[in-house]
C-alpha cells in the first residue's frame, strides 16, 4: 500500500505533493535514517541507554524495540522482562578500539612556511572553543563517525557585539574554533551549482537543536528553547544564519536526557509547530563576508547512508535477544512449580502461595497434572544459538572476537583483518582531507592569509601512511640520513610512524639534552674551532702535577 506523505511500518518514507511543512521539519532522507541512528546509538551506549531506548513503546508496529516479546505482555511483566536482559555490548567496544586505533598516534600536522608561530600551538593544544586541544575535539568527533557516519562539523567565531572595543591581548585571544553537531542535529541540506566554479556545493544547510537560556523564574535550571539555524547562501552569494525559535504555545518534540546527553528524534509535524524569526545575521571574516558555508560533514559525503557498524549492531541485537530469552528461561528453570489440586478458596489459596517461593498452580478437584518439567533442552539450544551468533559476530570482522586465532599464521591473520584494515584506511584518508579544509578555514579566518587545503599537510593516522616497515627498511633509512640523501625531519617522522620513538618526541628538546649530558660523546669538532692554546697549557699544567706527585 503506498502511503503519501506518511512512514510505512518498516522505515520507508513516502512524500506528498501538498504536504505543509514548516522550517523545523526533517526532510525525508533524515526520517528515513533516523531510526539506524537511534538503534546504533542505543547499543553502542551500553546496557543502560539500551534499556532506555525501550521505555517507549510503539503499540502501532514495535518498530522500536530491541526487546520484542508478546504484545499481550502488561508493561510490569515487560519491565520485570527487561531487567532480566543482559546486552553483550561486543559493538561499544569494538567502537572505542576503532577510535582508538585511529587516535593511537599523534596526528601530524605541517603548516605552510611563514605561518605565525603560535599557530601550530594553538591548533594542537587549544583547537576548540572551550581549551581542548585537537586530539580531544578528534576523540569525540570519530565516536559520534562512528556511531551514525554523519558528522558535521561547522566553523565559528566568536561574537563581538557592535560598538565594543577590544585590547589587542583580548583580540588576540579571539580564535575561531570548531563547533560538532550530531546527526540528529542536521535536518535539511541542499546543493547547488555555483554559478562561477561549475561545482556543487552546500548552499543550505538547517540545524535544529535545543538551547539553553536563563530561565527568569529559575535561577538555577536554564529552559530548552527548540531552536532552527537556517546557514544558507543568499542571492547575492553571501553567508547568512537565520535563527528560528519554537513558540511557547506551540508543541514540539520533548527532548530527552539519555546518559547525560540530549537526545532528539525530530518527525515531520506537518506544520502545526510555529516558529519566530528571532536573528539574521552575517558572519564576517576579517571584515569581509564569506561566500560559502563553513560546515562539512566529516566524512566528505553530503548524502546520508547506514552507519558504519550498522550490519554488526543488527547482529549484536538478535544476540540481545537470544541471551535475554536465555536468562528468562533460566529463571523459570531456577524455580519449583508445587501443583495444588483442592477445592480451597482464593483467600486459602493466596496464603498458601505467600508462604513460599516459586511458582504455583492451583486446578480443580479431581483434575490432575502429571509433569511440568524444567526448560533444561530448552536452555542447551538457546546457549547453542548465542555461540553460534557469536562466532559469527567475529567473522563478520569484530577482531577480538576471531576464533582460533592461535592456530593461524600471520598471513591469514592479515587475509582475515584485511577488509577492517581497508575501511580503516578509507575513513583515515577522508577525515583527514576534512579536517585539512577544517583547519585551513581556521586559519584565514584568525591571519587574514589566503592558504589553499593543498597547503596543509594534516593526517588523522600515521598507521596506515605508506612506510616501509620492517628492521632492513628502517636500517636503509638511517643509512640515507647518515649519506645527507633525506632530511632529519623526514627520517625522525619515519621512525615515529613506525613506532621506534615516541609520536611527542621534540627533535629540539631531544639535540640539548643529548649536549647536556655527560655520559654521551659529543659530536665531532673541526680543528678550526680547537684552543690550541688552551689546550697545551691544560697539558703543560697536568704534567707539572705528575712531577710533584
Amino acid at each position: 500500500m503506498f502511503i503519501k506523505g506518511g512512514t510505512t511500518s518498516n522505515g520507508v518514507t513516502y512524500v506528498g505533493d501538498n504536504t505543509p511543512k514548516s522550517v523545523g521539519d526533517p526532510s525525508p532522507q533524515y526520517e528515513s535514517l533516523s531510526m539506524f541512528y537511534a538503534r546504533s546509538r542505543a547499543i553502542l551506549g551500553g546496557q543502560d541507554v539500551a534499556k532506555s531506548y525501550d521505555d517507549v513503546l510503539d503499540v502501532q508496529n514495535y518498530q522500536n524495540l530491541l526487546l520484542p516479546f508478546s504484545p499481550k505482555m502488561s508493561w510490569e511483566q515487560y519491565t520485570f522482562y527487561k531487567s532480566e536482559a543482559e546486552l553483550p555490548g561486543l559493538c561499544a567496544q569494538y567502537s572505542r578500539v576503532l577510535v582508538g586505533g585511529l587516535l593511537r598516534k599523534k596526528p601530524q600536522l605541517v603548516l605552510p612556511e611563514g605561518t605565525p608561530e603560535d599557530a601550530q600551538e594553538w591548533l594542537t593544544h587549544d583547537f576548540t572553543g572551550d581549551g581542548r586541544g585537537l586530539i580531544g575535539f578528534l576523540d569525540e568527533a570519530l565516536k559520534e563517525e562512528v556511531t551514525t557516519s554523519r558528522a558535521w562539523v561547522a566553523v565559528s567565531f566568536p561574537y563581538v557585539p557592535e560598538g565594543m572595543e577590544l585590547s589587542p591581548s583580548q583580540q588576540r585571544e579571539l580564535k575561531p574554533f570548531p563547533i560538532l553537531y550530531k546527526a540528529e542535529s542536521v535536518i535539511n541540506w541542499k546543493e547547488s551549482v555555483n554559478p562561477l566554479t561549475r561545482r556543487k556545493q552546500l548552499s543550505r544547510v538547517i540545524i535544529r537543536q535545543p538551547v539553553e537560556r536563563p530561565d527568569p523564574e529559575n535561577e538555577f535550571h536554564d529552559k530548552l528553547v527548540d531552536t532552527v539555524m537556517v546557514h544558507e547562501i543568499t542571492a547575492e552569494g553571501y553567508y547568512q544564519i537565520r535563527t528560528y525559535e519554537l513558540a511557547s504555545e506551540s508543541t514540539g518534540d520533548d527532548t530527552q536526557v539519555i546518559a547525560g546527553e540530549y537526545r532528539e528524534n525530530y518527525k515531520v509535524e506537518t506544520g502545526t509547530a510555529s516558529w519566530e524569526l528571532s536573528e539574521t545575521s552575517m558572519p564576517l571574516s576579517n571584515g569581509e563576508m564569506l561566500t560559502y558555508i563553513p560546515i562539512y560533514p566529516l566524512n566528505g559525503s553530503v548524502q546520508p547512508s547506514e552507519p558504519l557498524l550498522m550490519p554488526l549492531i543488527n547482529r549484536e541485537i538478535a544476540l540481545y535477544n537470544k541471551i535475554s530469552r536465555r536468562n528468562h528461561l533460566m529463571y523459570g528453570a531456577a524455580t519449583y512449580t508445587p501443583v495444588v489440586a483442592s477445592d480451597m478458596t482464593d483467600e486459602e489459596f493466596e496464603d498458601l502461595t505467600q508462604a513460599g517461593l516459586g511458582s504455583w498452580l492451583k486446578v480443580k478437584d479431581g483434575e490432575k497434572i502429571d509433569v511440568l518439567d524444567t526448560p533444561t533442552d530448552a536452555l542447551k539450544d538457546m546457549d547453542r544459538a548465542i555461540e553460534s551468533a557469536t562466532v559469527e559476530m567475529g567473522r563478520m570482522g569484530i577482531r577480538m572476537l576471531t576464533p582460533d586465532v592461535r592456530d593461524q599464521s600471520g598471513v591469514a591473520l592479515e587475509i582475515r583483518n584485511a577488509g577492517q584494515t581497508a575501511q580503516l584506511g578509507t575513513l583515515n584518508v577522508k577525515i583527514s582531507n576534512v579536517m585539512t579544509r577544517i583547519i585551513t578555514t581556521m586559519l584565514n579566518w584568525r591571519y587574514g592569509t589566503e592558504y589553499k587545503s593543498t597547503e596543509i599537510d594534516f593526517q588523522l593516522s600515521a598507521d596506515f601512511n605508506p612506510a616501509p616497515l620492517g628492521a632492513d627498511w628502517l636500517r636503509l633509512i638511517t643509512e640515507w640520513y647518515d649519506n645527507g640523501m633525506i632530511p632529519r625531519s623526514v627520517w625522525i617522522g619515519i621512525m615515529q610512524a613506525n613506532d621506534i620513538i615516541p609520536p611527542e618526541y621534540d627533535d629540539e628538546t631531544a639535540k640539548s639534552e643529548i649536549m647536556d649530558d655527560e655520559l654521551i660523546t659529543g659530536p665531532p669538532v673541526e680543528v678550526e674551532d680547537l684552543d690550541l692554546e688552551a689546550i697545551s697549557a691544560k697539558t703543560q699544567n697536568e704534567g707539572e702535577e705528575s712531577n710533584d706527585v
